[in-house]
């Protein structure tokens, strides 16, 4: 996977837009600000894949990744969920939003405060995110 660009549709905080642009560079990336602005992004474009961060639109991820399974058209496009910005939730919530982000349809659930802001550590969240793309 590496070394292709897919085009990925980023629905994520706006705290967590520089590092994942730094961790996905090179790819075509589409940053949605909202859940309208989502549906229309992928009406009019698609995507081969969906980054989509706890925090957004408001901590509206799981209404978003809901819609996604609900539409037959989006369906299948693969789903990467995390937690990007700093966070004081508890070991439990978090794997509780992972569980449940999973059963929505997302193929995995990264925490990014387990991963430095560093080029090692983004080149190896790039990886489990792109591994997100290979047939299931």
């Amino acid at each position: 996977m590496y070394g292709q660009t897919y085009r990925i549709l980023i629905a994520i905080h706006p705290d967590a837009v520089e590092r994942t642009q730094r961790i996905l560079d090179g790819h075509n990336l589409r940053i949605v600000k909202s859940i309208d602005e989502g549906k229309v992004s992928l009406d009019a474009d698609g995507a081969d894949l969906i980054f989509v961060g706890a925090r957004f639109d408001e901590s509206r991820m799981f209404e978003f990744l809901e819609y996604l399974r609900l539409h037959e058209r989006h369906r299948q496009i693969p789903v990467a969920a995390c937690i990007l910005v700093p966070t004081t939730m508890t070991h439990a919530t978090v794997e509780g939003l992972s569980h449940t982000a999973k059963l929505y349809g997302a193929r995995v659930f990264l925490n990014l405060n387990d991963f430095p802001d560093e080029p090692a550590q983004n080149k190896r969240v790039r990886l489990l995110i792109e591994a997100v793309l290979a047939p299931t």
